[in-house]
């Protein structure tokens, strides 16, 4: 088993309920397989999918604290200790 740690950050904390949750996951994992266990309900998957395979536009996600690239980032394997983290896109000034 591959235990990750998913960080959650501005409105991902309350649709996901916490600012931090822990995942039991099979080896060889993806982050496309963690995504989908954390999205267990419409109102999640829409919040952080465009499609099947698509994140929405303003989804960052990092493992580790380096962002996962774009496309293809979903297919990026994890192991046992990553941290994931899901947070907005911000912009300023």
């Amino acid at each position: 088993m591959t235990k990750v740690k998913v960080k959650l950050f501005g409105p991902f904390r309350d649709l996901f309920g916490g600012r931090e949750l822990e995942f039991e996951l099979p080896a060889e994992v993806r982050l496309r397989d963690l995504l989908r266990r954390l999205c267990d309900t419409s109102e999640r998957e829409k919040q952080v999918f465009a499609g099947q395979e698509v994140l929405q536009p303003h989804v960052i996600i990092m493992k580790n604290g380096i962002p996962v690239p774009r496309p293809g980032g979903l297919e990026t394997p994890l192991q046992a200790g990553d941290i994931i983290a899901i947070f907005p896109f911000l912009g300023g000034g």
